[in-house]
């Protein structure tokens, strides 16, 4: 019975509200974390950039809109991660399809 008083289980929540308040703010001092290590040096990218778009960055990338985006990220054409309010997207999968649409001939 020490045991348990020692080391409490982790979630002893008594409203969903809560816990998912809990988990935000995890998720953001993690995002926090990554993105301060990815601004110093990104072992899995060159010259320290983020692993990750934003919606708006792959926009640009292909001249297209926000709407073109999300139809590819629906069929599977683009994977995503969505952090709260927000989407980003693989770099290396966008990079991928960049150039596989180069190199592509013109239909």
């Amino acid at each position: 019975m020490n045991e348990v008083k020692e080391n409490p289980p982790f979630l002893l929540i008594q409203k969903p509200q809560e816990l998912i308040k809990l988990f935000e703010g995890l998720i953001d001092r993690k995002v926090k974390e990554i993105t301060a290590q990815g601004m110093q040096t990104s072992p899995s990218t060159p010259f320290g950039e983020s692993p990750f778009l934003s919606t708006r960055e792959v926009q640009k990338i292909f001249s297209v809109s926000r709407q073109t985006i999300n139809d590819w990220r629906k069929s599977g054409l683009l994977s995503s991660i969505k952090i709260k309010s927000r989407r980003y997207f693989f770099r290396d999968q966008v990079q991928a399809l960049q150039q596989k649409w180069l190199t592509a001939p013109n239909q």
